[in-house]
Order: structure tokens, then sequence, then C-alpha cells
């Protein structure tokens, strides 16, 4: 037990403390919990402090940059013993965001070796399901990523100011939205895309334009997009622009279009692209955000391949604004693992919130038939093509609001025969509509695939008091090492009875 620190008054701005960083906090800071007696009346009190970069079982010195409440945020000021799981980072530029050259916001576990990331990841979701009162013994160890280095098949680079050479493209610093650091290296993304970062800068720089500055409203460069196929080395690169038709470059104002033919050519002569893309953000106040996109060169599409467990191939074709599983050699095996969760000979499997129906079309080949149910009319046309593409004919999509599709008088019968359902809501997890209609609706078997543990934990919880029981466990895949990001897979069977 930690003996309690006597302190005069709560934690204020500027003051250090020595600490020891016992868990990962969700955001990916090491957090600590500090016992306190405070003020004269000693009243006890416990601050939680969220430390940037400190790695669990570091033993630092954290100076506070912030408190809300019980919660402070402190930046690193010394490791005063090291973590025995600490260890060299493999990026130049991971680090306090105070180093010259360092702070990336990219990845914050580097400094942690694996087996110790997935460790603290387990301990994470395991938290999350005791604060829902969830048996936290039904979280299994996480499954690991087999390639943890340079996994990623999208990367968002941004456009900024750097103060030694004018403009920088890479990523933010930690914690800070309108300061990007210019990278000459980044591991979770191919070499090849991660050459396309200077290049782009030289580009630039060359031209003369500059970058988007939000806070003034001047500037054009906003965004470089690479995107790539980890099994097919298709590459779709993607210049993001303001709307304005006429862009300032060194040898004065040119058309936008022409600065976005510039571009490609550049790209073009890299030889690593397949597609090259230009957007235009139209942001103005009081308006929607808008994105007009603009083919320039190559194919339109790139193409993407998964790996069923049977050794056949699903191919996807990915348009610019598409989404897809941004780690897809791990993504073959987190629908492994939700495949695996059906149950013994499913016939007749639904996925609501299907999205482009990725999920779908990977339990396709193993079962009778798949209804895909989802909101967003593209998405399904999305899902169609691709089921097409691979001549997979026993999925059938709807487009709708999933409460109002399962309970058309036309689809009557279609969930009473299901064997399962899947769901794959976004981080926030279900909505407590779509909670409370999945409820009603009374499914014989949920597979709920998560990507935040707070809201799994959560909607978890509701699940159970609503009738249903975890089989199997909860099965953490990290799908994105390096990161506090984890994914869970769970199954959840309804249990008969009043």
């Amino acid at each position: 037990m930690i003996e309690p620190t006597v302190l005069s008054h709560a934690p204020r701005r500027g003051e250090r403390f020595e600490i020891a960083i016992t868990r990962l906090g969700e955001s990916g800071e090491g957090e600590a919990e500090l016992p306190s007696l405070l003020g004269p009346q000693r009243a006890e009190r416990t601050f939680v402090f969220a430390v940037r970069k400190a790695m669990v079982g570091d033993r630092v010195v954290a100076e506070v940059e912030r408190r809300r409440g019980p919660l402070i945020s402190a930046r690193l000021a010394e490791v005063v013993t090291p973590s025995p799981h600490r260890v060299e980072a493999r990026c130049a530029h991971f680090g306090r965001r105070e180093d010259p050259g360092r702070g990336c916001g990219g990845c914050t576990l580097q400094a942690l070796d694996y087996p110790a990331q997935l460790a603290a990841k387990r301990d994470l979701v395991q938290r999350a399901m005791v604060g829902q009162g969830v048996d936290p013994r039904l979280v299994a160890a996480p499954i690991g990523c087999a390639r943890p280095w340079r996994y990623r098949n999208k990367m968002e680079f941004s456009f900024g100011d750097d103060p030694e050479r004018d403009l920088a493209v890479g990523l933010y610093r930690t914690g800070w939205r309108n300061e990007v650091l210019p990278l000459s290296e980044c591991h979770l993304v191919s070499e090849a895309a991660a050459s396309l970062v200077p290049r782009a800068r030289a580009w630039a720089e060359t031209l003369g334009v500059a970058p988007f500055k939000p806070r003034r409203g001047q500037g054009a460069l906003r965004q470089l997009t690479v995107r790539e196929g980890k099994r097919t080395d298709e590459r779709l690169v993607e210049l993001v622009t303001t709307s304005d038709p006429v862009i300032d470059t060194a040898e004065g104002p040119r058309a936008a279009s022409e600065v976005a033919r510039s571009f490609s050519e550049m790209i073009e002569t890299t030889g690593l692209a397949t597609s090259v893309y230009w957007t235009q953000h139209h942001a103005a106040r009081g308006e929607r955000s808008r994105l007009i996109t603009h083919h320039l060169s190559g194919a339109e599409v790139y193409h993407e391949e998964l790996e069923l467990p049977d050794g056949r191939r699903l191919r996807f074709a990915i348009h610019p604004r598409a989404f897809f599983q941004p780690n897809p050699r791990q993504a073959e095996v987190l629908y492994a693992t939700a495949l695996a969760k059906l149950g013994p000979d499913p016939k007749l499997v639904l996925d609501l919130y299907c999205g482009t129906g990725t999920l779908a079309l990977f339990a396709a080949p193993f079962v009778d038939q798949v209804v895909g149910v989802e909101l967003v009319a593209d998405a399904i046309e999305n899902a169609r093509a691709n089921a097409e593409a691979n001549g997979i004919s026993n999925v059938r999509w709807q487009v709708g609001d999933v409460g109002e599709v399962l309970t058309d008088p036309a689809e009557a019968g279609l969930l009473a025969n299901a064997d399962a359902v899947m769901v794959d809501p976004p981080r926030a997890g279900l909505s407590p509509r779509a909670l409370a209609q999945l409820v009603s609706l009374r499914p014989k078997r949920i597979v709920y695939v998560s990507c935040r543990p707070t809201s799994l934990a959560r909607d978890l919880a509701r699940l159970i008091e609503g009738g249903y029981a975890i089989e199997g466990g909860v099965q953490p895949v990290d799908m994105f090492p390096h990161t506090p990001h984890v994914e869970s897979v769970v199954a959840l069977v309804r249990q008969e009875g009043p």
C-alpha cells in the first residue's frame, strides 16, 4: 500500500512530483495514483497523474501542466528509474514534445517492449470492465500483431510551419493540434510511403506554396494522404488543399489546378503511386465542410486483399473516401476471431451497421447467407461492388435503419431464423437507441467487435442486463502496436427464461 503524501494544497501548475507509473491511460499516457492527505484537515484525496511518454513501470518526476479535479495532466521531467520493459525507441521522432525534433503524436508506446504493451492493453480492457461491473477475469491475453512495424495502409500527413525551414510535412506533436512536427522517417508505414514525405516538402518549397494556417486563414496546403495495398503494392496518393481557385507561389498566383497538376507530375516521377488525387477542402464559417475530389492520374482506385482462414483471398477496390481497416493483415486476425465466435455451423448471419460490408464479405464463404444492414446508401453500394468483384452472391444488402428493417413485416422471421448477429460500431459504441433495438429484437447470439474498451464495457453491461451472457470471454486483438488503441471481440448468448 502506498503511503499517502501530505500536501498543503492540491497540485498546481509547475509543481513536480516523483511518482511510479502503474498503468496505461486510454490516450497513451502513463498513469499513476498519488494518495494524499490534503490541507490542514488532512483530507484523504487521490490524484491521478497522466504523464506523456512515461512507460508502465517507470519511476518519474512529473511536472503538473493542468488539473481538473483529481485528474492531472503532466509532462515527463525526468525518468528516475526506467521500467524493466523500457526500450530504445526505433523512431528518431519519438520522445517528449519539448525536445527538438521529437514529440510525434503518431505512436506513444515505442519505448515499451511489445509484450509489455500487450499486457498494458489487457489491463486497460480489464479496468474498463471493472468500471461497468463486468468480470475482468473474462478478458483474455491480447492477440499480438505478427508485424508490429510498418503495418498501416493509410497515413494522413499534415502540412504546417517549421520554424527552421518555413514548411513542414509530418504529424502533429502530441497534444498540439496546430504544430506539425517535420518527419524524416516513420516506422508505421512502408518505406515507400514514408519516402513521399520529404519529396512532398521539397516540391512545396521549390514551388513556393505555403501550408494552410488555420488561425489566419492563409496558405493552401493541408494534407498529404498516402494509402497502399499491403498485399498488392498499389498506392494512392492524395494532395489536400484549401478550396481557393488560385494559389500563391514563388512565381506569383497560379490556378489551383495547375499547382495540383505539378504535384501529380512530381509523384509520377517517383514511380511509387498507381493513383494520384487532388482534393479541395471547402471550409467556410457557417457552412458545412465539403470535400471536392479530382482524379489526376493513374487508376481510380487501389486494391487490397484479405486472406480468409481457408487461404482464399478477397479483393477490395478502395476509393479515396472509402473506409478500410488501417492494418489489413491484423484485420484478417480480427475477422477470423469474430468468425470463430459465430457458433457451430451458422446458416444465417446478420451484419448490423455493416458499413462497406468487409466483415459480412469475410463471413459469407462460411455460412449459407449473410444480410448486411446499413443506413448509409453509399456504403452499401461499395459493399455490393466488392461482393460482385469477388463472386459472392449469398449476401443480401439492406439500406435503412436497423430497427425499422428488422421490424418490417416484409422481413418477418429474419431475426428469428438468424443464428447470429454481428455488430461493429464506431468508437462511441452502440447508441442508446441502437442498443435498445438490439435487446428488444432478442437475437440468439451477438458477436460484438469493438474498437474502444470503455464503450464495449458499457454496452456489455447493458446487454447482460437485457438477458445475455458472455460466452468464451472477451478477446482483445492488437490492431495498432505502439499506440494505446485495442480492439476486442466478444460473443453473447441469449439466456432463456422469464
